[in-house]
């Protein structure tokens, strides 16, 4: 087949997603990997093969076929020719790594994919390279090297125009923003990666609206956060792609919770962990279980706290995953003060503590030491706690420059309480 009908393949293949026709993108993109030997010494015919590669692959990211989809970034790897598409399989391959929670494989891949890349003077390589190494800093709980990493990414991706690779940027600071509790960043990176999602797509903007209603959230603005997860919801839904959904309904279901809809919640978090559990996204079947191990203690399920809570330090243990093992131990204690067992409570929470200290989690660490302060044993001690608590939320609050967002997150049912406890 000639270069003229490979591109026509791979063009209805591009269509056929835009119609959101998944299984026909994917018959075209095997079709141009039949046709193409994986030995054609034509350059330009080679490169057709590499794209319909990486096209397939990330389809089938999209879509949770993880195994699949790293399958494909692999055969990207072994017929990689060039340098710069050595490089750029290497990037595929860590990110691919990373979104399966193989954290240490992914550092692994992407340090050599950054070496490659600044060996042979490869900027854009060298730009996603650094975003994919900020991306796997971030999972693993190194929130201030995932900055550093995304600040060394973003001037690459202004240089060559590339506003999708600035939005995933841009977004990415503000998650790891919203970590540190430096929510007015968090929201000022978050809104500009939102103009330029939607000069890119619906998907990327669905994404983005996700992630700044997270940030209204961090500030109990849950109205506002409710707005944004559901407009970008109904764009999730219109892409049909099912893994989008994921943390989408996770947040849908924490704000509902929040609101007092527990019920209509609940429905949503078990939605969301089913779909991460189908599609493979470990980062967000870790975030769901912590929110239903907290929906599940507000009902007065215990129980059903603890196991989700349990499940969810297990398998941060096992990942690495220190932020989320933080997440586990916090969920654990409220279990168990519940339980009435204070001093099984208060040893989770001093380890949930020293996590939170480590991995830089300001918004977890108030809540952390206003719980310790209720619960000390002490006079003395509690005033540590208490003291802590309103030092961190007053680092939260007194940056952030509009200030009804700022009266809102310190009239806060939970703030007022650890604020009125000094």
């Amino acid at each position: 087949m000639n270069e003229s009908s490979l591109k026509q393949l791979l063009e209805q293949a591009n269509t056929a997603i835009n119609e959101r026709d998944y299984a026909l993108a994917q018959v075209r993109y095997r079709q141009v990997l039949a046709e193409i030997p994986a030995q054609t010494q034509n350059p330009v015919i080679h490169s057709l093969r590499l794209q319909a590669w990486e096209k397939l692959g990330d389809l089938l990211y999209k879509l949770g076929n993880q195994d699949e989809a790293l399958h494909s970034f692999r055969a990207y790897q072994q017929e990689a020719f060039t340098a710069a598409q050595k490089t750029h399989a290497l990037v595929l391959l860590g990110n691919q790594l990373r979104h399966m929670g193989q954290l240490d494989e992914a550092m692994q891949t992407l340090q050599e994919a950054l070496q490659l890349a600044k060996q042979t003077s490869d900027e854009v390589g060298t730009a996603l390279a650094y975003q994919g190494i900020g991306g796997v800093h971030y999972q693993s709980g190194r929130i201030e090297e995932s900055i550093s990493y995304m600040e060394k990414a973003l001037p690459g991706f202004i240089k060559v125009g590339d506003r999708e690779q600035q939005l995933r940027t841009r977004n990415w600071q503000g998650l790891a923003y919203m970590r540190l509790g430096k929510t007015d960043l968090a929201i000022n990176a978050l809104t500009s990666a939102l103009k330029l999602a939607r000069l890119v797509d619906i998907r990327s903007t669905s994404i983005v609206l996700g992630n700044l209603g997270e940030a209204h959230q961090e500030l109990y603005d849950m109205e506002q956060a409710l707005q944004y997860h559901q407009e970008a919801m109904h764009l999730a839904e219109g892409t049909n792609l099912i893994g989008d959904m994921a943390d989408l309904a996770r947040n849908l279901g924490f704000e509902l919770v929040h609101l007092g809809r527990l019920e209509e919640g609940l429905a949503y978090l078990y939605q969301a962990l089913s779909i991460s559990e189908e599609t493979g996204q470990l980062d967000i079947k870790l975030q769901s279980l912590y929110s239903l191990a907290l929906a599940e203690l507000q009902q007065g399920n215990i129980e059903m706290a603890q196991t989700h809570a349990q499940v969810l330090r297990e398998i941060a243990e096992e990942r690495k995953a220190r932020a989320y093992e933080a997440d586990a131990l916090h969920a654990l204690g409220l279990c168990y003060k519940q339980r009435g067992d204070m001093a099984t409570a208060m040893q989770f929470w001093q380890q949930a503590s020293f996590l939170a200290h480590e991995t830089e989690q300001r918004m977890l660490l108030w809540q952390i030491h206003g719980a310790l302060a209720d619960i000390a044993p002490d006079a003395g001690l509690a005033d540590v706690h208490r003291r802590i608590a309103a030092e961190v939320i007053e680092q939260i609050a007194y940056p952030i420059q509009d200030l009804k967002l700022r009266q809102k997150f310190l009239n806060a049912a939970p703030v007022r309480a650890a604020l009125a406890q000094n």
